[in-house]
């Protein structure tokens, strides 16, 4: 079973079944419940979102992959971010007086919104929830805006496809579960230096005098000591014997959270 944050229909759900067709989902409210669920042996695995193209790096799922060593990402992919206009059975795009949807999905439908000017926007906390909660109102002249599956799921219908204002929106996902890969062409690693002037450099040289590949660098605070950060990095083509001849370099401490392969979706 896999774990994914949100309503069944919800975007993460949908990446979950793509990547392991056939595997039972289940959703949970927050990103600390799912990790919590697989690390205490709840599911067998979780589908963490770790990025999106437009918003960037996602803050807590840093915090978490830190926060449960026991936890290793296993595979990476990543899912289109699709938003439909959803409607009950019975609705039409010109009867419409009010959308639904996530705060952060109403940010990418800009284009769209503007168009309808009388149209009122609420925000919600989840976009499968969102499909849900008008298919339980029944009101033609309520819509949501959210996954298709999440329409598939719920009995309603896409009334508009593909209103999102960016086509390029991906969310980038690690699949963790209980034991590491065996292996892997990627890497997660996270490091915290000591805090003195050049640490940070010294540890980037670590990688590059190896020739190793950063592809991504994202900082969090340690929560331990203000202004004092740990630092994740992914890592391309990853060689294990270079990658920990870098980590033992490091001023610090280090952890692989996990080396993985990048598995595409299925269609």
């Amino acid at each position: 079973m896999i774990g994914f944050q949100g309503e069944h229909g919800a975007f993460s759900d949908a990446a979950a079944r793509r990547l392991r067709p056939g595997t039972e989902t289940r959703g949970y409210e927050s990103f600390d419940l799912l990790v919590a669920a697989v690390a205490g042996g709840e599911i067998d695995a979780a589908l963490l979102p770790v990025e999106n193209t437009i918003f960037g790096s996602i803050a807590r799922a840093y915090d978490l992959l830190w926060e449960y060593p026991g936890l290793y990402a296993v595979a990476e992919t990543a899912y289109p971010v699709e938003m439909n206009l959803i409607g009950t059975r019975d609705a039409d795009e010109e009867r419409i007086r009010e959308i639904r949807s996530h705060p952060v999905a109403l940010e990418q439908i800009h284009r769209f919104t503007n168009a309808h000017p009388q149209w009122k926007r609420v925000a919600v906390a989840d976009t499968a929830g969102a499909v849900a909660a008008i298919v339980a109102l029944n009101d033609p002249t309520v819509a949501a805006v959210g996954p298709a599956l999440a329409a598939e799921l719920y009995g309603a219908k896409v009334l508009r496809a593909a209103i999102q204002d960016d086509p390029r929106n991906f969310t980038r996902f690690y699949l963790l579960e209980r034991a590491p890969a065996a292996a892997g062409t990627l890497a997660c690693v996270a490091i915290e230096v000591r805090n003195r002037p050049g640490s940070l450099r010294d540890a980037l040289s670590a990688f590059a005098d190896r020739g190793i590949d950063l592809r991504n660098l994202v900082a969090r605070p340690n929560h331990v000591d203000p202004f004092h950060y740990r630092f994740f990095f992914e890592i391309g083509a990853v060689d294990r014997e270079r990658l920990d001849a870098a980590l033992r370099a490091i001023d610090g401490s280090a952890r692989v959270i996990g080396t993985f392969s990048h598995e595409p979706a299925a269609p």
